[in-house]
């Protein structure tokens, strides 16, 4: 089974001056090591069309992969060309999808089909044959399990971000 089976590239257009800056997605905004994302600095400045994504919708940037920028929307919004936003088919999880697609395997793979030296940008062709395992639905359930653990990972950081620092 590969990636293309369980899920499509979002190609749904929205102007950027239908959204705000929480609901703006960039490379920039979007952090290394698989640490989510962080509200963007910047609108474009400029009226521009970007990809719509939604709730549940899986962003990965597809600047330097090796970066392993990758985040679950919990918003509705708007992202540059240079964020692919991936969304479950009917009868696969989104959940299940975050999880494969958190795997270092899946950026160890992306990797070999980018091109470019400086700022290596992915082959997005090669990335929908990612080779996936085949499970049934009720093991995709694996994926809201990783989403939980993500999700207190998460919240652990930003109470340890915000703890005070000694004398």
């Amino acid at each position: 089974m590969k990636l293309r089976d369980i899920a499509d590239y979002v190609t749904d257009k929205i102007s950027s001056d239908a959204i705000d800056l929480e609901c703006y997605v960039t490379t920039d905004s979007l952090l290394q090591n698989k640490a989510g994302r962080e509200t963007a600095s910047n609108l474009p400045p400029q009226t521009c069309t970007l990809t719509f994504f939604r709730e549940r919708d899986v962003l990965i940037s597809n600047i330097r992969p090796y970066l392993k920028k990758i985040w679950m929307a919990d918003v509705k919004g708007g992202c540059n060309a240079d964020v692919l936003v991936l969304r479950a088919k009917d009868g696969h999880t989104p959940e299940f999808l975050y999880a494969l697609l958190l795997q270092d395997a899946f950026y160890e793979y992306a990797m070999k089909g980018a091109k470019g030296s400086k700022m290596p940008r992915g082959d997005k062709d090669q990335i929908m044959r990612y080779e996936i395992p085949t499970l049934s639905s009720s093991e995709e359930s694996i994926g809201k399990l990783i989403v939980s653990i993500n999700d207190k990972i998460a919240t652990n950081r930003e109470i340890n971000r915000n703890l005070p620092l000694s004398a």
